[in-house]
């Protein structure tokens, strides 16, 4: 045994171990980088996975680049008989302080990354979820539609406005449309 933490020699598991972290922290250094080919080239085979397991990281509130408008997604679901629904994230205005705890980090996923193309991925299950929540078997959900309504923000040095006086969100793209199919419901 004494031999054995004598010999200086890693075992195969501390050597894959520490590879592995340090494969990690070159990821996350290459992923604070500013956007760029090799960071585009590095990340796009193991985009998805990096995010399935909540590995990204986002440091816009403290980047010098501020957004420069203002944007709210949103979905229109069509129904059988023509009809139509709208299904937007939480607002956080309209909740109580409990309900806000509650579902900030779906707001947040959605105003960050739901309209988004580098999320395509997911709109499709996203889609399928928005159906699911609005499924009635006597007038089942045909179609989906997700939406971005946005309007830039005027530079605070023209003139200041407080959030509740900020221009309305005129400016409107349908980001992704998807039609149901029967074992969406399923």
């Amino acid at each position: 045994m004494e031999e054995e933490l004598n010999s200086g020699k890693p075992k195969a598991s501390e050597i894959i171990i520490s590879l592995l972290i340090a494969v990690y922290f070159a990821f996350v250094f290459i992923w604070f980088l500013p956007e760029s080919v090799f960071k585009s080239k590095v990340f796009s085979p193991m985009y998805t996975p990096w995010l399935y397991w909540g590995l990204n990281q986002s440091w816009s509130l403290f980047s010098p680049n501020i957004r420069q408008m203002n944007y709210y997604p949103s979905a229109i679901i069509t129904f059988e008989d023509g009809s139509k629904a709208l299904w937007e994230p939480p607002l956080m205005d309209k909740l109580t302080l409990v309900e806000r705890f509650k579902r900030e980090k779906f707001r947040k996923w959605s105003i960050d990354s739901l309209p988004w193309s580098r999320f395509k991925d997911y709109w499709p299950d996203f889609a399928r979820y928005v159906g699911r929540k609005y499924y009635n078997p006597l007038n089942k959900p045909v179609s989906l539609s997700l939406n971005l309504r946005w309007i830039e923000i005027p530079s605070p040095s023209q003139k200041f406005f407080r959030q509740a006086e900020l221009p309305p969100r005129t400016k409107f793209n349908t980001t992704f449309c998807y039609k149901y199919k029967p074992e969406d419901f399923k």
